[in-house]
């Protein structure tokens, strides 16, 4: 049972980074006051947004950015990361995760802002870990236990932090 909480809290540290990328688009674009869409507005073959509006440029950037700055802060202080570039492996894999969600929403006809349960909440942790798992292979905490365990946590913490910031007025909906 030790060990079970040991890797759990590895496990937690080591997807901080990912976290932190997917929840700073929202603050980000916010504090800026601009969004650019990544898709620039175009419409893809089913004469859908690509993305649409709620995929931005500054919000790609931000959330790479403070999530690898983040972790980067994580790999001094402990031993989780197997090297200083995977917290931004990590990132950039968080944000890939809710574009590609993005793209899918879009695809089965879902408009910006509509839920899509499962992919909203571990699509960009799935994706994080899985560019990770693929560069530096699986680490040690990454048991079936600690995993499901991780992805029960992610899914009630991302619709916690997603109604706070529906509270704190940075989101329209609490989803």
């Amino acid at each position: 049972m030790n060990e079970f909480f040991t890797y759990l809290i590895e496990a937690l540290i080591f997807v901080f980074p990912a976290y932190v990328a997917n929840a700073t688009p929202v603050a980000a674009v916010k504090i800026i006051g601009r969004s650019t869409p990544l898709d620039k507005g175009l419409y893809a073959w089913d004469n859908r947004r690509i993305l649409g509006d709620g995929k931005t440029i500054e919000g790609l950037i931000s959330g790479t950015v403070v999530g690898t700055l983040v972790g980067i802060i994580l790999y001094i202080l402990t031993d989780v990361f197997r090297s200083f570039l995977e917290p931004l492996i990590l990132s950039v894999g968080a944000m890939v995760g809710d574009i590609l969600g993005s793209f899918m929403k879009r695809r089965i006809g879902l408009e910006r802002g509509k839920p899509l349960p499962i992919i909203d909440q571990l699509g960009f942790i799935l994706s994080s870990l899985f560019f990770s798992f693929m560069i530096y292979g699986i680490p040690e905490w990454a048991r079936l236990d600690i995993f499901i365990t991780l992805l029960i946590i992610t899914f009630f913490l991302h619709l916690a932090t997603n109604y706070i910031a529906f509270l704190l007025h940075l989101k329209n909906k609490p989803y």
